[in-house]
């Protein structure tokens, strides 16, 4: 048994320091790579990779849908790293190159987590070590929130025409439930609702990110409403935890 745990850790070593060239076609995993320190390793990302500053300085390969295939097998990437999110066909692509590409799947907390550990450990070997400083901070953050939200109804809307809204089961639905709130969209994952659903449910708090806009509905609720800027919510990385900072001192602090 030693020497097996010490021929993984090993291999895990070899492969960590295998890879100096990493391409994003993701915001949320270029947020995880800076945040597991790798930022140096990370050689070109998206137009939409804007967190950390840092991250807006690398070379751009396009958009999240739209990423150039030529412009990325130039760079000669030992790595590339991709969501559910990026065309399957350009990830096939890419492969055909012999590159290779991990893609991520991040719906939830957790899934964050996980990611940072896979991409952590695959670029340093830290990924255990930095899942939990993100898990740690998560806490502390919805424990804050909690003191003004709990038991409260809650919507998040982050367009308005349509009126669209995360449910339980994404990132942001479980920021409102672990917080202690009451999803008003209720289960399932991003959807649209009609102004009389929202009529019906009549939430304590709208929660609007990355919209100025205000639905003409909104005038007829007694609801309080939160303009937030989506630079960090809307994104399924660890930097969520500065987004439910945000939204506390909206909340909270100009209670």
């Amino acid at each position: 048994m030693r020497t097996l745990l010490i021929f993984l850790l090993f291999s895990v070593t070899v492969w960590a320091q295998n890879f100096h060239k990493v391409i994003s076609l993701s915001p949320a995993l270029t947020e995880i790579i800076f945040f597991t320190g790798n930022g140096k390793k990370l050689i070109a990302d998206t137009r939409y990779c804007t967190v950390p500053k840092e991250a807006e300085k690398k070379e751009k390969i396009g958009g999240i849908i739209n990423p150039n295939v030529e412009k990325i097998v130039s760079l000669h990437p030992d790595l590339v790293l991709a969501m559910n999110g990026n065309p399957q066909s350009t990830i096939k692509t890419i492969k055909k190159f012999k590159i290779p590409v991990i893609t991520f799947k991040i719906t939830t907390v957790q899934d964050i987590a996980n990611a940072i550990i896979k991409i952590g450990n695959i670029l340093s070997n830290n990924g255990e070590e930095k899942a939990r400083t993100f898990l740690r901070s998560y806490k502390e953050k919805e424990k804050k929130l909690s003191q003004c939200i709990k038991d409260k109804k809650v919507l998040v809307i982050f367009s308005v025409n349509p009126i669209y809204t995360a449910g339980s089961q994404t990132f942001l639905g479980e920021i409102i439930k672990d917080a202690g709130a009451v999803n008003v969209a209720g289960n399932g994952t991003y959807k649209t609702i009609s102004p009389e659903f929202i009529l019906k449910h009549k939430p304590d708090i709208i929660i609007l990110i990355s919209t100025n806009s205000v639905n003409p509905i909104f005038k007829h609720l007694q609801a309080k409403s939160i303009h937030i800027s989506g630079e960090y919510l809307l994104k399924p990385g660890p930097y969520i935890v500065k987004g439910i900072e945000e939204l506390e001192e909206k909340i909270c602090q100009e209670k």
